[in-house]
């Protein structure tokens, strides 16, 4: 059964896209996380209808003044090759362009989820050029030598707050993170060191008094984001353009920072957590119970098991009945699908 799903997939995917060799996906002006979202949706698809091009004249994460974008950061250019119209010419063939709604009106006719094609993703593309590893490197010799267990927060501000107030959804307060990482980990995160990230100056540095002094644990923080206002995309994308490429290798310190941590508590109102959650299980194959979304949606992968321990322990002395989270969630997959 499985095979012929396969099939009907792969048929519909080549009546979708059989009309090019190639493709080509538009980055736009938004940011780091959103457009590297996209891109890890699309990669495992598009790669189908032939060679992979990237169009990242838009996105404001460049060192170089022409051409670059994804190439200046990453070693994958067999993978993902940045697009110039001679690139596309010498391969004799007029790529399909895709914006971001593509990829999503793609997604949505295939009736497929993004978790596996985002894992095959970072197994390709998630590897630094060489000067980018480097620091990377230092810095995760930094994570090495601090008190375990490492538990990495991701604050984040700026232009998510005006984002979050427009959608009417309540931002996480830095009691909650804390909380969650309680709430999830247990006595197994406390003890040992705090990892504070993000971009908001303040609630990262009520987190970290929260955090030390609820967890026990010493306080690792990188030198602070550069505007005290936090990240605003529209004004990083001003910003000169070897501030935006200096800013974007210290953004990937603290992203691999976050995933080598033991644990993690992020927002599922900032896209990078997702991201975070996907290079952790599928390119680092960390345990699923070490990650945490701490916003009120509480999406991360393994929250459901929690809940389905939680209401179990609930109901011991009553009537058995099945815990209304397994319940839910038994009809789209089996519990042995979150455990692997």
């Amino acid at each position: 059964m499985r095979g012929l799903y396969a099939g009907v997939f792969l048929l519909i995917f080549q009546v979708i896209v059989a009309a090019d060799a190639c493709t080509v996906l538009e980055f736009t002006g938004e940011g780091f996380s959103p457009n590297v979202m996209w891109l890890l949706h699309a990669y495992p698809l598009y790669t189908m209808n032939g060679s992979f091009f990237l169009d990242s004249k838009l996105w404001p994460h460049h060192c170089k003044e022409t051409g670059g974008g994804w190439g200046d950061f990453f070693a994958s250019d067999q993978e993902v090759i940045d697009w110039t119209p001679e690139k596309e010419k010498a391969g004799g063939e007029v790529c399909l362009r895709q914006k971001a709604q593509h990829v999503d009106e793609l997604l949505h006719k295939l009736g497929t989820g993004t978790e596996e094609l985002d894992g095959m993703a970072v197994n390709k593309l998630w590897r630094f050029k060489p000067a980018v590893q480097k620091v990377v490197n230092a810095t995760l010799r930094e994570l090495k030598g601090l008190n375990n267990p490492t538990v990495a927060f991701h604050i984040r501000g700026g232009d998510l707050s005006a984002d979050l107030q427009q959608n009417k959804r309540k931002p996480v307060s830095p009691q909650q993170y804390v909380d969650r990482a309680l709430e999830a980990f247990g006595k197994k995160a406390k003890g040992g060191t705090c990892v504070i990230l993000g971009d908001d100056h303040k609630l990262m540095g009520e987190t970290a008094k929260i955090a030390k002094a609820k967890l026990g644990c010493a306080i690792y923080r990188r030198p602070p984001y550069y505007r005290k206002a936090g990240h605003i995309q529209s004004e990083f994308n001003k910003e000169p353009l070897a501030k935006r490429c200096a800013h974007t290798v210290q953004f990937l310190q603290d992203v691999e920072l976050m995933t080598h941590a033991d644990y993690f508590v992020g927002t599922f109102h900032s896209n990078l957590p997702k991201i975070i959650q996907t290079l952790r299980f599928s390119l680092l194959h960390k345990d699923k119970r070490t990650f945490a979304d701490a916003s009120d949606l509480k999406a991360d992968w393994y929250e459901r098991v929690r809940e389905y321990f939680r209401e179990d322990a609930k109901q011991r002395k009553g009537k058995k009945t099945m815990p209304a989270a397994y319940a839910a969630a038994s009809q789209h997959r089996s519990l042995l699908s979150w455990l692997h």
